[in-house]
């Protein structure tokens, strides 16, 4: 179910109730309050709203409202009646963007402090328009009718084959699936998109023809982000959509940002990990965010051995290639560094030290799977890479968090040659 973010849900009735049950059971913790205690806030991850919040309460926090209520400044509005799993997952799609942005700043900030000046292009921040995927339908017209007067570009792929061929060719801030006349056909395309690393944040919008849509239960499971029916007049559709669409955007910023910060300077030129200096420095801007956000921070510490015979040129290729694969284990805002010739570590933000142990497990599964070549051709080895995962203790700093990590504990084997 992944990891046990703390919400606050607010209101009172059965309808916030229901919900809370739902998001305990798909593995949130949960608080219920009702629309006085939402000075509480401050002490979640995030906040669900079923009734009106004052500013300076709950609309602080990072708000997602549900029905018609939503305050100005809230993070995201869902419709009344949202399924508990189209809430669950546009709770995790807003902190994860959240912590994404944070990082991305902090990052910028410590490559300016360092001597870079990190800029995104003009292209990160333009729109990406819509893609409309499914049989020609009165919807679609309706769809680009109510989007054009956002002037936002509305794309129709009439096959599927068309529409993944659309998404590889070029970046779509959302994608509407008409679930007419075939709705599993829409679905299938949702979980295609939630398997695809690239288009897995890309929202996935259904387009229904009535407005209750008795599929709503398998869509969200398989990875809808919303459903919305075509008889929906112009602005709830291009408010609706428009809504993910703009997440999609800022998700795509920060990470442009996060990539203009890879300066040549801070850069292992035989990985394209960071280096310590930058690494440590970045580190300590990260603690003292988790600290005074109270949210967790875990560090993975690898170290790499090669056996004894299969000669030193090759143990540095092997040690190489190790190290550049690390890059593309983690999510964008997380920061793998390459602390010397054999060891490296990972600093992964609002990340507990179990969920950081599959992080671990995946380095190490892809380490025992991959063969380097010897000195003797006929005789590939592979990497012995030891792994330790631990959570820096409150007012850590960044040298004395590491040097714990890396301490003469025991560590745990991860894959073995």
């Amino acid at each position: 179910m992944g990891r046990a973010y703390s919400i606050l849900v607010i209101a009172d009735g059965d309808a916030a109730i229901d919900a809370a049950a739902g998001l305990r059971a798909l593995g949130f913790d949960v608080t219920m309050a009702g629309s006085r205690s939402a000075a509480q806030a401050r002490a979640f991850e995030a906040v669900v709203s079923f009734s009106p919040v004052r500013a300076g309460t709950a609309a602080d926090r990072l708000h997602l409202a549900v029905g018609d209520h939503a305050a100005a400044g809230a993070g995201a509005r869902l419709q009344a009646g949202a399924h508990p799993i189209q809430i669950a997952a546009r709770l995790r799609a807003l902190i994860r963007l959240s912590v994404l942005e944070e990082t991305a700043r902090m990052r910028a900030e410590d490559a300016r402090a360092a001597g870079a000046a990190p800029a995104i292009a003009s292209a990160a921040s333009g729109q990406g328009g819509v893609l409309f995927v499914g049989a020609p339908c009165p919807g679609f017209l309706r769809l680009e009718h109510a989007l054009r007067g956002a002037h936002v570009e509305t794309v129709a792929a009439f096959s599927t084959f068309t529409a993944f061929d659309y998404l590889h060719e070029r970046p779509f801030d959302a994608v509407v699936l008409n679930t007419e006349p075939n709705p599993d056909l829409a679905h299938t395309v949702c979980s295609a998109m939630r398997r695809n690393t690239r288009l897995y944040h890309t929202p996935a919008v259904l387009l229904t023809r009535t407005d209750a849509y008795n599929g709503a239960d398998e869509a969200f499971a398989r990875g809808a982000s919303d459903v919305v029916s075509a008889r929906a007049d112009d602005q709830e559709m291009r408010t609706r959509i428009n809504a993910l669409a703009a997440e999609r955007r800022r998700r795509r910023r920060a990470k442009a940002l996060l990539d203009a910060c890879r300066a040549p300077a801070f850069l292992d030129p035989h990985s394209d990990l960071f280096t310590p200096g930058f690494g440590e420095r970045h580190l300590t801007s990260l603690l003292a965010h988790a600290q005074m956000r109270g949210q967790s921070l875990s560090l993975v510490t690898l170290t790499a051995q090669a056996p004894a015979d299969c000669g030193p040129a090759q143990t540095a290729a092997a040690l190489n290639q190790f190290a550049a694969m690390l890059r593309h284990c983690v999510r964008a805002e997380d920061m793998a560094v390459r602390h010397d010739a054999r060891r490296f570590w990972l600093a992964l933000p609002n990340t507990r030290a179990l969920d950081a142990q599959l992080v671990a497990s995946r380095v190490a599964a892809i380490a025992e799977c991959t063969a380097y070549e010897g000195r003797d051709p006929q005789r590939p080895f592979r990497l012995e890479v030891r792994s330790r995962v631990s959570e820096p203790a409150p007012g850590a700093d960044a040298s004395t968090a590491l040097a714990l990590a890396f301490g003469p504990a025991p560590a745990a084997r991860a894959a073995t040659g």
